[in-house]
């Protein structure tokens, strides 16, 4: 008998950016499209205020479907992307739709898209490590910015401090009742 490959390995003969669907000969990169219309939405949003709601409704779709592919495939790397790209857009379309003013809103969505993707983590078995803790502090510190932006002589600066020694003090006794 002659010498069989193993059917355990994977071989990859070819590498492309080419992203076609299974079944698609039509020779179309979904890639190049993608990126064909994320550069007109991209140029729209800069030449015309209006189309900025449409572009950051388009990068909020893309954040969204990202978010359902990282729960569905349990990838971490899409959670965390579509986590960041949510966040900004929506703080973008809020913005732009005069829902929301001031700074610091893009690091809040995006400290409490984090600490959602801890609880979600934990949710298939994992344990919540320093991922509650950095989305703690990004929501810390949005939520200061945007309370500083928005309430007159709000002194947000000076209660970062005790706030951290509150969250390290919740931290420890939270790990001494485990």
């Amino acid at each position: 008998m002659g010498k069989q490959d193993n059917p355990g390995v994977v071989r990859v003969n070819d590498w492309t950016l080419d992203g076609n669907w299974h079944g698609n000969r039509s020779g179309v990169s979904t890639i190049g499209v993608f990126l064909i219309v994320l550069g007109l939405f991209l140029a729209a949003g800069q030449l015309f205020s209006e189309a900025q709601v449409g572009a950051s409704a388009f990068f909020l779709a893309v954040g969204v479907v990202l978010l359902v592919v990282g729960v569905r495939d349990r990838s971490d790397l899409a959670l965390y992307a579509g986590v960041f790209v949510t966040a900004l857009a929506l703080s973008d379309l809020l913005n732009s739709m005069s829902l929301i003013h001031g700074s610091g809103w893009g690091t809040l969505f995006l400290g409490l898209g984090v600490m959602a993707v801890a609880l979600i983590r934990s949710s298939t078995g994992r344990r919540i490590t320093w991922t509650l803790g950095i989305g703690a502090l990004l929501a810390l510190w949005g939520g200061s910015d945007v309370a500083a932006s928005n309430i007159a002589n709000f002194p947000s600066d000076r209660l970062i401090g005790p706030l951290l020694i509150v969250l390290l003090g919740l931290y420890v006794v939270s790990r001494n009742r485990r």
